[in-house]
């Protein structure tokens, strides 16, 4: 077996590529549109329809619009875990599990966070399976586990059974009764019923690993081994096997070529691979198909390594790799693909499209910036006619402008310098000259009539030229009665209208008109005047099924009533994405189709509603050339883009009513602080009563074109439709409001589920029903109470004035003893006698010692008047204090100043710090083995002293005075009263700053 698959790797890469399928278009989500990272692990979608990403970095949450991140937050116990996830479900009761190397998590949407699994911590999550409301079989690390969501109960198969179970688990699926389990050991089988498990045999070698399983339409049992590489698919009994194994094989033999496989819902077989991109088997050919990553085709993959797969329940195909996200509808491509050339895509404008016709056979003809293609859509096979040096020419010119097939199924096709003939049936091309009655000029369209005459629009000379075929010759057009009013005029576009009337589109001399049954000409041109048309330059222009004609310039888009000549408008500024417009088109429904430079849109039948597509709705480009569409046998529509065509079947799309389901996001209250919105009812003050709601729907087929539609109850008189996803309120009333929401992605319709957000506002108490009779009450009282006030005040008014006048008394006393506290004789003695001992002794010291008692002496007479000094003057008349203090009882005084920088500015009575110290001296035994230890500090709004206790037997001069005075003072300067506290071990004195 491994010798065959060898052979048949051999012949796999030896055999031509086959061409690249265009049949699905590849979304993308990368980094750029806020994704943590773009390595994608494991890919899942919640019962709201969000889908999951987990990256390198953490996880992301995707509504079609925007991506929200999690991941790990230093600090944050909430935020995720560093351990990698590799796996994740929805759980059937509603909740969402991430799988970790290190557990399992829970996300709690009230909260917004994941919560651990406890009962599996410590265990690596490799799949997640569930089953129904109180059933999700997990594979780990640690073989099987039943976890039950509701109880958090884990039950691990391999704690109770023989050691044959699987110890490693890569993947679960679910069929028929059954669990099948991938793991490492081979592939078993789990009756859910009676919970016994059995192991399948297979014909592959006994070391190979079990990695992926998957189930077809036809009931066929797919797996992919490791340890050999291996693919193969079973029969429903496994009785029958087929190999594919060449297609996950890789040259070198060590790289593992596999990643993920899946049946979709509809039972196709998809996987992914790290070197071929994504494949897909096709049963027509028993083969798989390869959809690979090309750089010049947008609408291909991103990448070709892919790592994740997942099916989401809408059918799509969601794939991670290595640079984000790539995903597609596979039953729902509106849009097909056609590029301009097979080959040389990235040489000389090869990727930009022009204009197209369909001939007789079936066969597409293509004109770009490079010649002429035809297109065999049946074989997707090319033929190109186009110039190149050393050859002889094929066309007037490289750059084609204009195509049409005739009657005889000839192509005629005008160029950038002259007009040639393609005649089939003999495969010439011929070219026109100036001597066949039609100059080589560059033309910008080529149109036929009603008649089967080729008409040719040219900016230069007579400006129109056709071919008769009846008479095969050309013609000028004022060669022409009725039409020869415009010879001489620039043309880019000519029209004939089921009427018989001419339309002339001009080179920037806007539109011509000519009737020829009432012989009347009308003209329009671009200006302010009532009834001009949206823009000078014409580049299509179509007849709808109502008859009126539309017309399609570089600066909007026209619509003309031909019997009324009343003209209607379209810009940026009523529903158009990009004033430059191009291809135009009417479907069966009467609606028309926009090529503009900025997207592809439609504007429904009622001419009020604009859809738009983009780049992720399947569009190569959203820039559409000046060039016309082109309508095909079957009613498919042609339109030229700026990275090859596009061909859909207009009249198969349908605004699906898809039920979207919309959600509360942000609440910007103010401008001032944004939150997420994760309850069903906020709660508001008065003042918070300006706000933004905002608001999204998960929609990932076209969310640009969500609608929605809000009112807020009580305020909004009906119901507010819009594309916003911000609702704004300003001066909202208190009281109790509901806003309602829906979402839609048809504007017409609105049968669609409601989300309801109760908002409470509180009103300001002035404003409420009790406020105005409390008010009154209040006032009668506040009368009352003012006389009764007054009468009492005349009667107090004697007795304040004397205690007045006793506490000024009671003041100037107490700053009396103060100052005689600093004139203590016994601290003068004191001073004088250490004053004295330094003489004889260390004269530069006492010089020093007198300098700071003149110091004190300076300051006790400088502030003797003032009330107040400042805490800095303060504790800079204490220091010099204090030195005088050191010098006499050296290490047996320590002093500490703590006071806090900002507290200085504040005020504090005069030598009140010089009062503390001395009292502590006075009071303490002072010793060099007992030092007196004293701090100042400030906290709070006091200034605190304090000391620790080492009393004298006998104090002398005190009379216990000092600090009740210095209370008094205290007490007529602040409200706040001096505080004193004594323990066993220290005393304290709070004094107020002021």
């Amino acid at each position: 077996m491994r010798l065959l698959g060898i052979v048949l790797l051999l012949l796999y890469l030896s055999a031509p590529a086959a061409a690249q399928p265009n049949r699905f278009f590849f979304r993308k989500l990368t980094v750029a549109n806020g994704l943590n990272d773009a390595g994608i692990n494991a890919i899942a979608q919640d019962n709201k329809g969000f889908m999951w990403f987990a990256t390198k970095a953490g996880l992301n949450r995707f509504d079609g619009k925007s991506v929200k991140t999690y991941s790990f937050v230093p600090g944050d116990p909430g935020s995720l875990p560093t351990s990698l996830s590799r796996c994740m479900s929805a759980d059937s009761s509603g909740g969402f599990l991430v799988g970790i190397e290190e557990g399992m998590l829970e996300y709690d949407v009230t909260a917004d966070r994941f919560v651990p699994v406890k009962a599996l911590t410590d265990t690596w999550v490799t799949h997640i399976l569930p089953v129904n409301k109180h059933t999700v079989y997990l594979g780990t690390r640690k073989g099987l586990v039943k976890y039950n969501p509701v109880t958090k109960a884990a039950f691990f198969y391999n704690k109770q059974r023989d050691t044959s179970l699987p110890k490693i688990i890569y993947q679960l699926e679910q069929k028929n009764g059954f669990i099948y389990i991938a793991g490492g050991t081979g592939l078993f089988r789990l009756n859910v019923a009676t919970d016994q498990m059995q192991k399948i045999p297979l014909p592959v070698p006994a070391a190979a690993r079990v990695i992926a399983t998957a189930t077809d339409h036809n009931g066929h049992f797919w797996i992919t081994t490791r340890n050999p590489n291996l693919l193969l698919k079973f029969s429903a009994d496994f009785s029958a096997c087929e190999n594919y194994s060449r297609y996950i094989e890789s040259e070198n033999s060590t790289l593992v070529n596999f990643s993920a496989m899946i049946a979709d819902r509809s039972g196709r077989i998809w996987i992914t691979t790290h070197l071929d991109g994504l494949m897909l088997y096709n049963e027509q050919t028993n083969a798989f198909d390869h959809f690979l990553h090309d750089p010049l085709q947008m609408w291909t993959p991103s990448t070709n390594l892919h790592s994740a797969l997942y099916c989401d329940q809408a059918g799509r195909i969601w794939v991670g790799g290595n640079n984000g996200i790539n995903y597609f509808s596979p039953d729902k491509t509106f849009f097909h693909i056609i590029p301009v050339f097979d080959h040389d895509r990235d040489k000389r404008n090869r990727r930009v499209a022009r204009v197209a016709a369909e001939d007789k056979n079936g066969h597409l003809w293509l004109g770009t910036l490079d010649g002429l293609v035809r297109y065999d859509p049946r074989s997707g096979n090319y033929k190109e006619w186009n110039n190149r040096k050393g050859r002889p020419d094929m066309l007037h010119y490289n750059s084609i402008r204009g195509i049409v097939c005739d009657d005889a199924g000839d192509i005629w096709i005008a160029t950038g310098h002259g007009i040639n003939r393609y005649i089939q049936e003999t495969g010439k091309m011929v070219f026109y000259k100036k001597k066949d009655s039609i100059p080589e000029v560059f033309y910008f369209s080529a149109d036929r009539d009603r008649h089967g005459n080729i008409w040719f629009s040219s900016r230069d000379e007579d400006g129109f030229y056709y071919y008769a075929p009846g008479e095969q010759k050309f013609r000028s057009i004022r060669s022409v009665p009725g039409l020869n009013v415009f010879a001489g005029e620039g043309g880019r576009k000519l029209f004939q209208d089921r009427k018989g009337r001419y339309w002339l589109g001009f080179n920037g001399n806007g539109l011509g008109m000519y009737d020829a049954i009432t012989g009347k000409h009308h003209r329009w041109k671009a200006s302010a005047a009532p009834g001009s048309i949206a823009g000078n330059s014409v580049v299509d222009i179509k007849e709808d099924r109502s008859g009126q004609i539309w017309i399609s310039t570089f600066t909007g888009l026209s619509v003309i009533d031909p019997v009324t000549l009343r003209v209607t408008n379209y810009n940026h500024t009523n529903g158009l994405i990009n004033n430059s417009t191009g291809p135009l088109a009417i479907d069966p429904a009467n609606r028309v189709w926009i090529g503009t430079s900025g997207g592809l849109m439609m504007l429904d039948s009622s001419r009020r509603y604009f859809t738009s597509f983009g780049l992720q709705q399947g569009l190569p480009s959203v820039d559409f050339p000046e060039h016309a569409a082109a309508a095909l046998s079957n009613g498919d529509i042609l339109m030229p883009t700026q990275n090859g065509f596009i061909r859909f079947t207009a009249s198969a799309f349908e605004k699906e009513n898809n039920s979207l389901t919309p959600f509360f996001t942000t609440l910007d209250i103010s401008g001032s602080r944004q939150e997420p919105l994760l309850a069903s009812s906020i709660h508001l003050k008065h003042d918070e009563n300006f706000f933004t709601i905002g608001f999204a729907a998960v929609n990932y087929d076209n969310p640009e074109d969500t609608w929605y539609a809000y009112r807020l109850e009580g305020i909004d008189e009906d119901w507010k439709y819009t594309r916003n996803r911000f609702a704004d309120y300003t001066k909202i009333p208190g009281g109790n409001y509901t806003f309602r929401l829906k979402a839609s992605t048809d504007r017409e319709q609105w049968n669609m589920p409601e989300q309801l957000l109760h908002i409470r506002i509180d009103t300001p108490f002035y404003k409420t029903a009790w406020f105005r009779p409390l008010l009154l009450l209040l006032l009668t009282g506040g009368i009352v109470f003012f006389y009764r006030y007054r009468m009492r005040q005349k009667e107090t008014l004697l007795a304040l004035h004397g205690k007045a006048q006793l506490l000024e008394k009671e003041k100037a006393m107490v700053m009396y003893e103060s100052l005689k506290q600093q004139l203590n004789p016994h601290f003068l003695f004191n001073s004088l006698t250490s004053l004295s001992g330094l003489i004889d002794t260390d004269r530069k010291t006492a010089n020093s010692f007198l300098e700071q008692m003149s110091r004190i002496y300076r300051y006790i007479l400088k502030n003797r008047d003032s009330e107040l000094v400042t805490l800095r003057e303060e504790l800079a008349f204490a220091q010099t204090y204090i030195q005088l203090q050191k010098t006499r009882f050296k290490e047996g005084l320590q002093i500490t100043i703590a006071v806090e920088e900002d507290d200085c500015a504040r005020k504090i009575v005069p030598v009140t710090l010089q009062n503390l110290t001395e009292n502590a001296i006075k009071h303490n035994i002072i010793d060099p083995d007992t030092p007196l230890c004293i701090t100042f500090s400030t906290a709070n709004g006091y200034l605190l002293v304090k000391n620790n206790l080492q009393k004298k037997h006998m104090v002398e001069t005190s009379n216990k005075q000092g600090l009740a005075s210095l209370q008094a003072l205290y007490a007529y300067l602040s409200d706040k009263p001096i505080t004193i506290e004594e323990t066993k071990d220290e005393f304290r004195i709070y004094i107020p700053l002021i």
